[in-house]
């Protein structure tokens, strides 16, 4: 687990860019929280894999989404698998 605090400069641009330009979509951008996953399993004596999920709460403090800029970027899944082979 962990949490991402969004710098008072950032969030101050944010707050510069909603003011100079109503018309634009700018969300207050606050924290970010994340939860993880992973569990590293000994496949062979050479080869290891390991399985990672997150889930991210409020990605990168609350940006808008680029698909839809009028909303903020709703939460994330994130899965992934890493290998190691060693020779």
């Amino acid at each position: 687990m962990g949490i991402a605090q969004v710098s008072s400069g950032a969030s101050g641009f944010a707050q510069d860019i909603a003011f100079y330009t109503p018309k634009i979509f700018s969300p207050q951008r606050t924290a970010e929280t994340y939860l993880e996953a992973t569990y590293q399993y000994q496949v062979t004596g050479w080869w290891q894999l390991q399985p990672n999920i997150q889930y991210f709460f409020n990605p990168s403090g609350g940006i808008a989404d680029p698909n839809d800029p009028t909303r903020k970027i709703g939460n994330e899944l994130v899965i992934g698998l890493r290998t190691n082979i060693t020779f």
